[in-house]
């Protein structure tokens, strides 16, 4: 009987499996070889998992090293487009005082008052005849004739019923409202007008929502546009217009997308915010094939 602490892989144990058998047939071969294929198998088997240990260490250093250096570029590009930004509000000249509205006064025309045509009234007095200068009218004749009488004789008007219920009217004009003036536009503030989250976040933004034309991308075309707007007192974007264009698609499209901008944070002087202007370079590039 065999040993009980004999190696079933050992040569000992081989050779008494085939003691009484035929060492030349192919199972003894086979068995003889087996140790020499299982080492192989086991030293390749080690070989491969440090390989595909190898592999992933490098990618996933390949990968922060990409992750990095993008990184480094959106940084780079958003100092420069900083920098465009300071540059182009520095280089706006300033806008010209608005002339004041010219307030044309109309001249007081002065009607002359009309007055009742009166005759003067003979009063009676006893003076010597020769001094009789006025006829003296009886009382019959005064109320057939429709003369107006008075203290004095005064030419006038001779439609005495217009001056017997004169009504006084007075017509006050309300003098017209003043147009509100419209607030100032500031072109350099003590506060910047800023994208809520800062310069990258503003990149961030015109990269996710730019279209690019299709008729610009068949003619190759493109370029940076320049977008002039006004930053209101409650962030919002007004006044929006091309200072410097490309083309006329890709002019249409950065006004668009300037448009459908988000609130801003205003700009401000002493704290307080106000309506400031503000120049956007909106760049437009293909990808190289």
């Amino acid at each position: 009987m065999a040993k009980k602490n004999v190696d079933l892989t050992s040569k000992q144990w081989r050779d008494i499996v085939f003691a009484d058998k035929n060492q030349d047939f192919g199972a003894y071969q086979l068995r003889k070889d087996s140790d020499k294929r299982h080492n192989l198998a086991a030293l390749y088997t080690l070989l491969g998992l440090v390989v595909v240990v190898i592999l992933v260490i490098a990618w996933s250093r390949y990968s922060d090293y990409r992750a990095e250096l993008a990184a480094i570029e959106a940084k780079e590009q958003a100092e420069k487009m900083s920098q465009a930004m300071i540059e182009a509000a520095e280089n706006e000249p300033e806008p010209e005082p608005e002339p004041e509205e010219q307030k044309f006064e109309q001249p007081e025309v002065v009607v002359p008052e009309e007055v009742l045509a009166t005759v003067q009234v003979t009063q009676i007095a006893i003076v010597d005849a020769d001094k009789v200068k006025n006829e003296v009218m009886d009382m019959e004749t005064q109320k057939e004739d429709n003369t107006a009488r008075g203290v004095v004789n005064q030419e006038g008007s001779d439609d005495a019923d217009k001056f017997k219920a004169v009504v006084e009217q007075v017509v006050v004009k309300e003098p017209e409202p003043e147009k509100p003036k419209e607030e100032q536009v500031f072109v350099a503030v003590e506060q910047q007008a800023e994208f809520p989250g800062g310069t990258a976040a503003l990149m961030k933004w015109l990269g996710n929502n730019i279209r690019y034309p299709e008729a610009a991308q068949a003619n190759d075309v493109q370029g940076r546009v320049i977008v002039k707007f006004i930053v209101e007192k409650d962030g919002s974007i007004g006044h929006a217009e091309i200072v410097k264009g490309v083309d006329k698609d890709l002019d249409r499209e950065a006004l668009r997308v300037v448009k459908k901008m988000p609130k801003w944070q205003p700009g401000k002087n002493n704290g307080v915010a106000v309506r400031s202007y503000f120049n956007l370079p909106v760049t437009f590039k293909l990808q190289q094939q």
